[in-house]
C-alpha cells in the first residue's frame, strides 16, 4: 500500500488486546532496518520478564517466537502496522496511527504516554495494554 490507510479504533483496540503486538510493534519502529521474528521475539520475552535483551535463556524466546509467527505478526502485517521486509518485518503504512492510538488510550486511561518516544524501548517493560 503506497497510501496512508486509516486504522480503524476498533481495529487498533483488537490490535492492542496483546501485549506482544504492541512490543513487536514498538521494536520494529525503533529499529533502522528490519527486524526478524527471532529478534523480535527475544526483545519481546526481555520485556515481558523485565531483563535485557542478551540476559534471556533461548527457550523464553522459542516459545514467544512461536506465538509471533502464528498469530501477532501475522495480525500486525493484514493490517499493514508491519509489513514483511527482507530478512523481516519492517514498519507498515498504518504504524505511526497505531502507536498514537496506543499513546492516546494511555493518556485518557490517566496513565499518562507510556509509549513516547523515550519509553519505546525494545526489551524495555510492556506495558498492560488490557484496555
Amino acid at each position: 500500500m503506497s497510501e496512508m490507510q486509516d486504522l480503524a479504533p476498533l481495529v487498533a483496540f483488537d490490535l492492542l488486546s496483546a501485549s506482544r503486538r504492541v512490543a513487536a510493534a514498538v521494536a520494529v519502529e525503533a529499529a533502522d532496518e528490519p527486524v526478524s521474528s527471532g529478534e523480535l521475539a527475544t526483545m519481546t520475552a526481555a520485556a515481558e520478564h523485565g531483563r535485557p535483551p542478551g540476559k534471556l535463556g533461548g527457550r523464553s524466546a522459542g516459545s514467544v517466537k512461536g506465538a509471533l509467527e502464528r498469530d501477532h505478526l501475522p495480525r500486525l502485517v493484514a493490517h499493514d502496522v508491519l509489513r514483511d521486509a527482507d530478512g523481516g518485518y519492517e514498519a507498515g503504512a498504518n504504524m505511526e496511527g497505531f502507536l498514537s492510538v496506543v499513546d492516546e488510550s494511555l493518556d485518557q486511561s490517566g496513565d499518562g504516554p507510556l509509549l513516547t518516544a523515550d519509553g519505546r524501548q525494545p526489551g524495555g517493560p510492556v506495558p498492560d495494554t488490557d484496555i
